[in-house]
């Protein structure tokens, strides 16, 4: 299976033992292959990547509170109960998603940032049976300054998680709620967006943003021949409904998106019992009743026809 991967051009210098100039002059008489993005210049290679099938989806939307690390945790459960092997990525420098699983004061070493800044690498902890999770710290705030600096990391995450396709079936990656450049590179880490809506007005106004970027990102990829899908956004999760009219105006709304964008089962507002998910660092699941356990199976279904899908599309792009 064959992977494009850009490397940029100042690191591959550095391998080859080479400056800088000599290196843009290999571009500039044609003996290198590499692409322009913005002030910045990528080796582009192709390379043999391991058969894993694991997917790579983004919790993602710049508006709060609509669910997404509760989302990260509950479904990163839900399918490593079927078997899965799950991995979560946290790239929140909040950490909620780290602290709910009971990883605190994570070294920095092991997070985002020490990838980024090139003083750590990634090291996956079971933090449930079945589920792995690369924490977030608070420091990670610093790698929207280190992206200023060098902006052609941004795709340092997606290169990262290529290697653990093999040894995942699903990674889960927690975006920030913004759309700066830490949450880019969470957006274009994998193979699409999983986009939770809260059930309510505000919940709506941001969508169309969402959708917006969600397409600047793809085709920035496809650009650069690292996207060949189809539509960027997977999924859009309804969240926090009350059983009131205006949960069924907004899902007369998201359906009204004329079938463009699948639209998973929706899920109930149950403050007290995410609470108590919190503060026993375990997923919704383990302390809810029945109820919920039935809402996180059908959503576990759907996400199922989605890794479906997604694989399909990677094995036709390698055809």
């Amino acid at each position: 299976m064959k992977k494009t991967v850009l490397i940029p051009l100042k690191d591959w210098a550095l391998e080859q033992g080479l400056s800088y100039s000599g290196a843009l002059k290999q571009i500039q008489e044609g003996r290198l292959n590499a692409r322009r993005l913005g002030r910045y210049w990528y080796v582009v290679k192709e390379v043999e990547a391991p058969g894993g099938e694991g997917v790579v989806l983004t919790l993602f939307t710049h508006a709060g509170g609509a669910g997404k690390t509760s989302l990260a945790r509950d479904l990163g459960y839900e399918m490593a109960s079927r078997g899965k092997r799950v991995l979560l990525v946290d790239v929140d420098p909040q950490a909620n998603l780290s602290a709910w699983l009971g990883i605190v004061d994570a070294p920095v070493e092991e997070t985002l940032l020490g990838l980024l800044e090139g003083k750590g690498r990634f090291r996956p902890r079971e933090v449930l049976p079945g589920v792995s999770l690369i924490p977030a710290h608070v420091e990670l705030a610093r790698a929207e300054l280190v992206l200023i600096r060098e902006p052609y990391k941004m795709f340092a995450l997606r290169k990262a998680l290529e290697a653990f396709r093999q040894e995942y079936d699903l990674i889960l990656v927690d975006s920030l709620p913004s759309l700066g450049s830490l949450a880019g590179v969470a957006g274009m880490a994998g193979d699409g967006l999983l986009v939770p809506v809260e059930a309510s007005p505000k919940g709506l106004q941001a969508l169309p943003t969402v959708l917006s970027v969600a397409q600047d990102y793809a085709e920035g990829l496809a650009s650069l021949g690292m996207w060949g899908g189809g539509a960027f956004v997977r999924a859009l999760i309804p969240n926090g409904l009350e059983g009131t009219v205006r949960d069924r105006e907004v899902l007369a709304q998201l359906e009204g998106l004329g079938g463009r964008i699948p639209l998973a089962p929706p899920l109930v507002r149950r403050p007290a019992v995410y609470r108590e998910a919190q503060v026993q660092r375990l997923p919704v699941q383990a302390v809810g009743g029945e109820e919920v356990r039935r809402e996180m199976r059908a959503l576990g279904d759907f996400l199922e026809g989605i890794l479906e899908q997604v694989k399909a599309e990677l094995h036709k792009e390698v055809a």
